[in-house]
């Protein structure tokens, strides 16, 4: 008999990871569930027009982002679902006060008695973690429920742009550079994703640098880390690799001594599901580990199941204090995912195997 009782991070590890499988059609049905965002973003609308498409009715979920902004697509989206009577209920987001959603939005979702589809196209980095660990909280864990996810067709600045800002700032250190989004509001820690852990003699930030250098500059003068992983996302498409060094030279990554750099795919979330996997064996045990899921969305998808199972790390989140050009933060809708959650549950069951 086997009496070995594995840790929550060594469940996960042990689970054959699903992959995120490129969709055709989205095929819903009566009994399920879609959460949508209306986000400004082209793709906000992308799988919702898909899964409309079939005229087959379902259950939607929208979520309203507060503060207003023009450019959110909820009108669109409540259109699309009344043109195609779909059931729709929605339900309030607010960047600036966000604690409790998880909550909130388990409740509006207490009747699905079906599939839930979680679209983080148009979401928030925070809103990804704070839907996928409250959908891990339930009795049935991840239970018949789906990320969909739309990819963008193009993904400003152009390789141009950016190099012409970053000769900018090399001439003028004073310059700020400002891409996609316009600084931090503040660092937001809330309640569902803290951690009780008792703290370590020192912080370990894990941080997904990104376009806007503020974020990563915003969370060490709030936090003081003593040590750095940082997860650097690789793009999928070639044209796109450029990105990875513009961010690193935007962040000085170069310059923080001893940091630990580790380079996963921005689409495949297994790849860093692994590295942090890899990164909590290695120093939870004497860091208090720190993560902000400032990356792509399915690298923050992987943070949000990673988070869901291992409990005792701490989560911080750069929230943006505004969008420069909502209009053209991603441009159209490009390929459309799914990829479902079912195995985690696994991982979820004290003492599974």
């Amino acid at each position: 008999m086997n009496l070995t009782v594995q840790t929550p991070d060594e469940r996960l590890a042990a689970l054959a990871k699903p992959v995120l499988e490129p969709v055709t059609q989205f095929e819903l049905t009566f009994d399920d569930w879609l959460v949508v965002c209306a986000g400004f973003e082209d793709r906000a609308l992308g799988v919702l027009q898909n899964a409309a498409s079939r005229r087959d009715r379902f259950n939607v979920v929208i979520i309203d982002y507060r503060p207003f902004a023009p450019e959110n697509r909820l009108n669109a989206i409540r259109s699309i679902c009344q043109s195609a009577h779909l059931n729709a209920i929605e339900v309030l987001y607010d960047r600036e006060e966000p604690a409790g959603f998880g909550a909130a939005l388990l409740g509006r979702l207490s009747p699905a008695n079906g599939r839930i589809f979680v679209d983080v196209s148009a979401m928030s980095r925070l809103l990804v973690m704070q839907t996928l660990v409250a959908l891990g909280s339930r009795s049935v864990g991840f239970t018949d429920c789906f990320v969909a996810y739309a990819e963008a067709k193009n993904y400003p600045p152009t390789r141009e742009e950016a190099e012409a800002e970053l000769a900018k700032c090399e001439s003028d250190p004073t310059f700020s550079i400002l891409f996609l989004s316009s600084g931090v509001f503040e660092i937001t820690v809330v309640p569902e994703l803290s951690s009780a852990a008792p703290a370590a003699a020192q912080t370990r930030l894990v941080a997904f640098p990104s376009l806007d250098a503020h974020q990563l500059t915003a969370l060490r003068a709030e936090f003081q880390p003593s040590r750095f992983s940082f997860i650097e996302g690789v793009p999928p498409s070639a044209e796109n690799k450029w990105r990875q060094q513009v961010i690193s030279q935007l962040n000085c990554l170069n310059e923080i001594q001893d940091a630990e750099r580790i380079q996963t795919s921005t689409l495949d979330y297994s790849e860093t599901l692994d590295a942090l996997l890899k990164l909590y064996s290695e120093h939870a045990v004497r860091d208090r580990l720190l993560v902000s899921p400032t990356g792509s969305k399915m690298q923050t998808v992987a943070v949000g199941i990673f988070r869901a199972i291992v409990k005792d790390v701490q989560i911080a989140y750069p929230t943006p204090r505004g969008f420069c050009k909502p209009s053209e933060y991603t441009l159209g809708i490009g390929p459309l995912h799914v990829l479902p959650l079912s195995v985690f549950s696994n991982a979820l069951k004290i003492g599974a195997s």
